[in-house]
């Protein structure tokens, strides 16, 4: 096993019914706050979210990865 650093973005709304939805990716490059502000501003003014929080952060984890593979 290798320890690599992955970016993982997370973001989770509220929906209108109150129902949680989650959305995660590994990214090669966090998106911008200007950009992930502006994605969820346009979808809570047209009424299809009522909140939200997101997140970028980089995390470390043991993988075994077969050779050939890139990470």
């Amino acid at each position: 096993m290798e320890l690599y650093t992955v970016l993982v973005y997370l973001s989770v709304i509220v929906m209108p019914d109150g129902e949680l939805k989650t959305y995660t990716a590994t990214v090669k490059e966090c998106p911008s706050n200007e950009m992930v502000m502006s994605m969820h501003q346009r979808m809570m003014d047209t009424g299809e979210i009522v909140d939200w929080a997101a997140r970028c952060t980089s995390t470390e984890v043991q993988l075994t990865v077969p050779k050939g593979l890139k990470t």
